[in-house]
């Protein structure tokens, strides 16, 4: 495989989580955040199978315990991210979201055996540096709970990332990785919408519903791609481009304005990825 590729394959799947937020933005005025979640997560089941099914690839497997990890981590942690969301400033949620690569980090540095280099450094920090410049987020008084959730959205971001690269070493294709985690938390979620407040749809809400689960598939196929093939670390950093992306959709669709600060802050994110590419190239 070309050492690239898995940047290639992260790049590829920020893009698609930073439409998918704007899908996301765009149908959470009507519909409920179970329903939200089920129609990202049942149609990719579906479709995982039936491909699955085509291609000869079976979906049983014997990584019960990985699979069951990836799926509850990813759930709660999805879970965590949209309370804070709900209950935070927009930027405040993204930017504590987007700690996962210091979390990352932090094992490294007090478990892992893993030789960081500086350049590795200054790409995850440097990011995270250029999202905090760009988002500017505030807390107020009396979100600490939220704020909790948020950061334990990012921590379990990272495990995730590490179970997956596990189930990779394992065996275990992409197609089966999400295809378990999706037909999990599809089921989650059908559970909690009797308990969700009353959705209203209409024709442009079908279509960005469709739409989401389109892209959150392919976004999380890709993902999971970069992840099994790739080192945590790199890729993680590079995931700070969903950010670029996210604001780039702000202004072409809700009319956001670039500030100065903006410009700098997704310069840092930018350079952080450029920075993480090249030490990537370096490796032997």
């Amino acid at each position: 495989m070309h050492r690239y590729a898995p940047a290639y394959w992260i790049l590829f799947a920020s893009l698609m989580f930073a439409t998918m937020s704007a899908l996301v933005k765009l149908t959470a005025a009507g519909v409920s955040l179970p329903e939200i979640v089920f129609f990202r997560m049942m149609p990719a089941a579906i479709v995982l199978f039936i491909l699955g099914r085509a291609r000869g690839v079976s979906m049983a497997t014997r990584q019960w315990k990985l699979h069951g990890a990836r799926s509850l981590f990813g759930f709660c942690g999805m879970l965590a991210g949209f309370y804070a969301v709900s209950k935070l400033p927009l930027a405040t949620s993204t930017t504590l979201e987007y700690t996962t690569p210091l979390f990352m980090l932090a094992y490294i540095v007090l478990f892992a055996r893993v030789h960081l280099t500086p350049q590795m450094c200054f790409a995850m920090v440097g990011g995270f540096a250029g999202v905090v410049v760009l988002l500017r987020p505030t807390l107020d008084t009396g979100q600490g709970l939220p704020f909790f959730a948020a950061l334990t959205s990012g921590a379990m971001g990272a495990i995730v990332y590490a179970v997956i690269r596990r189930l990779g070493d394992a065996g275990e294709p992409a197609t089966r990785i999400v295809f378990w985690y999706s037909m999990s938390s599809a089921i989650a979620a059908a559970a909690m919408i009797p308990f969700a407040a009353t959705s209203h749809y209409d024709l442009s809400t079908w279509i960005a519903l469709g739409a989401l689960g389109t892209v959150s598939l392919i976004g999380q196929l890709a993902m999971t791609r970069a992840f099994s093939t790739g080192p945590a670390t790199f890729l993680a950093s590079l995931q700070y481009i969903t950010v670029a992306f996210a604001a780039v959709y702000g202004v072409v669709i809700w009319g956001d304005t670039l500030t100065m600060a903006s410009v700098i802050g997704l310069s840092l994110i930018i350079l952080s990825g450029i920075v993480a590419l090249r030490n990537a190239a370096t490796r032997p």
